[in-house]
């Protein structure tokens, strides 16, 4: 090869006919036919320019942010169990302690103290004699449930230990929540558009191009649930050791298609 570029000759069909002419007759013979060619001299460099499959593209990435939240809100569910010898004086019983426990709540100036009772049931107790063909019920079991929820997550050991002294007979469970979730789940979208952008950065350049546009966004932030607290921990603390809240965390994950741009200089 010398290095001189040399013309290419293109072929370009311009009609082809086959078959019956449409008057009925035979189609003429083959160095008769209707086909026609029609020759152009391109420049290899302008034909490598024009060709399609080195024309740029595109670069598709995944970015993802993470952001902490400090809860504002906690929750604390207490069991409260009562038996009876008949149905009626187990629900009576339960309906006394579960008053005194919610008034012991309310005598203390809890930051924004809300309460709910759920999950109510009653059951039969039965014998349990051995080579008994039928048990018989010998009384009745009432289980009621409390939600004791504070906006002053630091009270929430002062909060177990009045229910528990005022005839709760367990804990159930202990949450930790934010209320107001908002602006994390935006700065963690905000961080998962840099990350994303960054790799794509890195990703152009090495190739020698430079970024183009974003052509197509998909993704979102996660609503973060209540962060539990473990209930091994909670039955080996002492009465006056405080429970400390974990923070949440508000994920986001995005992906996105950038344009390759221009080839970049040298």
């Amino acid at each position: 090869m010398n290095g001189i570029s040399k013309p290419i000759l293109l072929g370009v069909v311009l009609s082809a006919c086959a078959g019956p002419s449409a008057g009925g007759q035979p189609a003429p013979p083959a160095d008769e036919s209707l086909t026609r060619f029609q020759a152009h001299e391109i420049p290899s460099e302008r034909l490598h320019q024009e060709t399609p499959a080195t024309a740029p593209g595109w670069i598709q990435v995944s970015g993802t942010g993470s952001v902490q939240v400090e809860p504002d809100r906690a929750s604390v569910t207490f069991a409260v169990e009562a038996r009876g010898r008949t149905a009626g004086e187990a629900s009576e019983a339960n309906a006394e302690v579960m008053d005194v426990v919610l008034n012991a709540l309310r005598d203390v100036d809890f930051d924004g103290l809300e309460l709910a009772t759920h999950g109510y049931s009653l059951r039969p107790e039965h014998s349990n004699v051995p080579n008994q063909r039928v048990r018989e019920v010998v009384g009745y079991v009432s289980l009621n449930n409390v939600r004791a929820t504070v906006s002053d997550v630091t009270a929430v050991g002062r909060v177990v230990d009045r229910a528990i002294a005022s005839g709760a007979n367990r804990v159930a469970g202990i949450n930790f929540f934010a209320s107001e979730t908002g602006p994390a789940r935006a700065q963690a979208m905000a961080l998962a558009v840099r990350t994303a952008r960054s790799e794509a950065q890195v990703i152009a350049e090495s190739l020698g191009y430079r970024l183009g546009k974003p052509l197509e966004v998909s993704g979102g932030a996660s609503r973060p649930g209540p962060v539990p607290y473990q209930a091994e921990a909670l039955s080996m603390r002492a009465a006056d050791t405080p429970i400390e809240a974990g923070d949440q965390t508000v994920t986001a994950t995005v992906s996105i298609r950038f344009a390759i741009g221009p080839e970049t200089s040298g």
